[in-house]
């Protein structure tokens, strides 16, 4: 699915959570054709890390949200390697290592509120 992306409106709603404590931009590589975004949370607990990374090319847009401390706890991400899921290649890592399917459509603004409220939930 191709979108219209805006790293702007993306900064604003991380900015406009209440679990986001500080914004750092990891990187931006835009060339002709692609663009790569890395950006990481701190989050409330400071504990709590998420980054957000997308690669978007004409052709596709791939994206990965993890959240973590000093290791890996959750992530969601569109990685074509699970076939078998249903929600085929929008995909769930949980806690204990399973892959699951996933409500993230590729929408980067729905997909990201929807991340933030999981995320709230998971921390309280």
């Amino acid at each position: 699915m191709q979108q219209k992306f805006s790293l702007q409106r993306i900064l604003s709603l991380l900015k406009k959570s209440n679990i986001v404590s500080k914004i750092e931009i990891i990187s931006i590589d835009e060339i002709a054709g692609r663009s790569v975004y890395r950006i990481r949370c701190s989050l409330i607990p400071s504990k709590y890390k998420l980054e957000v990374k997308f690669i978007k090319t004409e052709r596709e847009f791939i994206y990965s949200y993890q959240l973590f401390t000093d290791k890996p706890i959750i992530r969601w991400d569109n990685a074509p390697h699970y076939p078998d899921i249903r929600t085929y290649p929008h995909h769930f890592h949980d806690r204990n290592g399973n892959v699951i399917e996933s409500d993230l459509k590729g929408i980067v603004i729905d997909d990201l509120n929807i991340i933030l409220c999981s995320i709230k939930k998971m921390l309280r």
